[in-house]
């Protein structure tokens, strides 16, 4: 974990809760009201560090008091062995620790690390990396769990284990790790902070080096997380509608550069009403197997400190109802109007019976449509199309087909994200923070 006291973190908690930092500011909501009283009184001038329990009244705080001495305080629902440890312990800035269920808890110190009741399964796989001679990966680096199994873990030398969870409960958490895993070039070190909802299943947030991230969070608290993954390296500097600037905030090489974002008329409702039908059947699908749930969180886009924050979510991601749910038997073919390459090598490829009948010059053409086409934007676009995540959403008979299908449009919109910024990841890797 990084030893500045400008640490970015993002906890989450109890009912709907959560407090999170970064260059933004300090963010909280639904806090206990110890842990809001001294927020909001005199005696916190900078807090370094804190993070929420599955329990009302368990919470870490780790802060800069008004006289400038450290200060680490907690709620009296933390686990009794913990409360122990925290009573002997110097008040560093660098300390850094998570509360999971159960009462389990892991907290690092630059003089020790310490960890009870972990799940299983993380427990067997943080006692792999010790030896009777010390840490054969390095210490722990990052580790986070939550309820019904899932968990990752990082060492300092990168050695990764993580569970998605039991059965469907962590779904979006899933879809994450496995979109990232098939992206060319990724690799776990490019991960620098990741924290599962130790309360609830499926929320989440996971940041890359290069300002990339993923998360799910329910609609309360969507603007929270976003504005906390936006701003996680450095503060956010606000958009305008004059000439894109060639580098970000962070001084990093931005992932894009928008090209023809004024599409014609024509085309752009033909792109507005795909898009649409297009995000109602997999929305209608994705409810099909889910089945009902109380309370389930919304998937944020994944998007990089360069890209767009403003509300013009593409049609492509908006929250679609419909009146039945059910899988997919077919796939959602672009216009007739716009499959019109007449290529050779494109009308044979277009022919084959069992093919998406369009080539990459169609799928171009439909997605500059959009009017928000750039590097970032595509590979958003791509995630949906990703065939094991696609096959999810078919019916038994018609999923090796929808497979196939998809992984078509995968591989297209691949080509054209590396048309648009040719050498991405080596130009990102150069400018990582």
């Amino acid at each position: 974990m990084s030893s500045t006291a400008t640490t970015s973190f993002f906890s989450f908690g109890t009912n709907d809760s959560f407090i999170c930092k970064s260059f933004a500011g300090l963010k909280y909501r639904n806090l206990p009201a110890t842990l809001q009283d001294l927020l909001l009184g005199n005696t916190v001038s900078e807090v370094h560090w804190a993070t929420l329990g599955p329990v009302i009244n368990s919470w870490i705080l780790s802060s800069k008091d008004s006289s400038g001495k450290n200060s680490l305080r907690w709620g009296s629902s933390i686990p009794p062995r913990l409360q122990t440890i925290l009573a002997k312990t110097w008040h560093s800035p660098h300390l850094r620790a998570f509360l999971g269920p159960d009462d389990s808890f892991i907290i690092w110190h630059p003089d020790l690390i310490r960890w009870a009741d972990l799940p299983p399964n993380l427990e067997d796989a943080l006692q792999s990396w010790l030896t009777p001679s010390g840490w054969r990966v390095g210490p722990p680096r990052m580790v986070t769990w939550g309820p019904d199994g899932a968990f990752f873990a990082m060492s300092e030398y990168g050695d990764v284990v993580y569970r998605l969870g039991d059965g469907n409960a962590w779904e979006i958490y899933k879809e994450t790790v496995e979109e990232w895993k098939a992206e060319k070039g990724f690799v776990w070190s490019d991960l620098t902070f990741i924290t599962l909802d130790p309360t609830s299943t499926d929320q989440f947030v996971a940041i890359q080096n290069d300002g990339t991230w993923a998360g799910s969070i329910d609609d309360v608290n969507d603007d929270a997380l976003e504005t906390f993954a936006l701003n996680f390296f450095v503060r956010e500097k606000t958009k305008h509608k004059s000439k894109p600037s060639t580098s970000d905030p962070s001084g990093q090489i931005p992932n894009s550069v928008p090209v023809n974002t004024i599409p014609d008329a024509a085309t752009q409702a033909l792109y507005d009403k795909w898009s649409t039908e297009t995000a109602t059947m997999l929305a209608s699908a994705s409810a099909t197997i889910g089945g009902s749930k109380p309370k389930a969180p919304r998937k944020l886009q994944v998007r990089s400190q360069s890209s767009s924050s403003d509300a013009s979510t593409p049609p492509l991601y908006r929250t679609s109802s419909s009146s039945s749910s059910e899988l997919l038997t077919s796939f959602p073919y672009l216009p007739s109007t716009i499959t019109t390459c007449a290529l050779t090598a494109c009308s044979i490829l277009k022919s084959d019976l069992d093919s998406i009948h369009a080539c990459q010059h169609d799928v171009e053409r439909m997605l500059r449509a959009s009017g928000l086409y750039s590097y970032e934007w595509l590979r958003q676009e791509r995630l949906r199309w990703h065939p094991d995540r696609f096959g999810r959403l078919c019916e038994e008979s018609w999923r090796e087909t929808g497979k196939k299908m998809a992984g078509e449009m995968f591989k297209l919109i691949s080509a054209l994200m590396e048309e648009t910024t040719p050498g991405e990841t080596e130009q990102r890797r150069a400018g990582a923070v």
